[in-house]
């Protein structure tokens, strides 16, 4: 006899599908979090091999969500995959660093003028507790909370933009998580970066589309250039 499901489970099952599906993206996110943080603490060096198997174990969870966020962090490009080896940590040069940066630039001066002259009052009103969250952050001087709340604010610039080709580019490149590499870089204050928020966020709701436009390349470009100028000193050779 087929059995019949009541709109109830239908309801049910697609609760727990959901459920399932956004635990699942919350462990890929926090693994690639924590694998990040490792880089950036020195844990994990340029040339090291990510242990896939190990991670697992160690963070007691299975591979797939393991094997999920380094493969993203692969197409971030802070790592490698080699053919019958395994996943390393990229040795970044300041070359690599520039052409990241330039294209982070490029592609959010783009949307900032596209949402300056799209985004509805709705929209707009989206920033303020973004903005209030950075003011937090500065007060408490919480790093994490501040890195949370500027991908935020540059995620909701993209979806001001309209546009689903540069979302997907900003994505899929994850132009936002190199965000905690560049607060680890930046001699910038966290009150100054707020300001350079602020600034944005008001010409965006002057609906001044080349200013805006203007102030998010700078606004990306300054860390371009503190981010080159770490990478590049590390470069350079020690004196014996």
């Amino acid at each position: 006899m087929k059995k019949v499901i009541q709109t109830g489970d239908v309801v049910t099952l697609r609760e727990g599908v959901l459920a399932a599906k956004v635990h699942k993206n919350t462990m890929r996110t926090q693994i690639k979090k924590y694998i990040q943080d490792c880089i950036k603490k020195g844990i994990y060096k340029p040339g090291d091999r990510i242990p896939e198997t190990g991670l697992a174990k160690e963070l007691n969870v299975s591979q797939a969500p393991v094997r999920e966020a380094i493969l993203e962090l692969s197409v971030m490009g802070l790592l490698e995959e080699r053919p019958y080896s395994g996943t390393y940590v990229r040795e970044l040069t300041a070359e690599d660093i520039e052409d990241i940066y330039n294209t982070r630039a490029f592609i959010e001066e783009y949307a900032a003028r596209r949402a300056a002259k799209r985004m509805t009052d709705e929209q707009l009103q989206a920033f303020l507790p973004i903005l209030d969250q950075m003011e937090l952050a500065v007060q408490d001087n919480d790093v994490d909370l501040f890195n949370t709340a500027d991908i935020k604010f540059h995620e909701l610039v993209l979806d001001g933009a309209q546009s689903k080709a540069l979302k997907r580019a900003w994505e899929v490149l994850h132009m936002g998580e190199w965000t905690s590499f560049t607060l680890q870089a930046t001699k910038r204050s966290l009150h100054e970066l707020v300001e350079d928020h602020k600034a944005i966020y008001q010409h965006l709701l002057n609906h001044a589309d080349h200013s805006a436009g203007a102030a998010m390349f700078l606004h990306i470009k300054n860390f371009t250039n503190e981010l080159v100028a770490f990478i590049a000193a590390k470069e350079e050779p020690k004196e014996d």
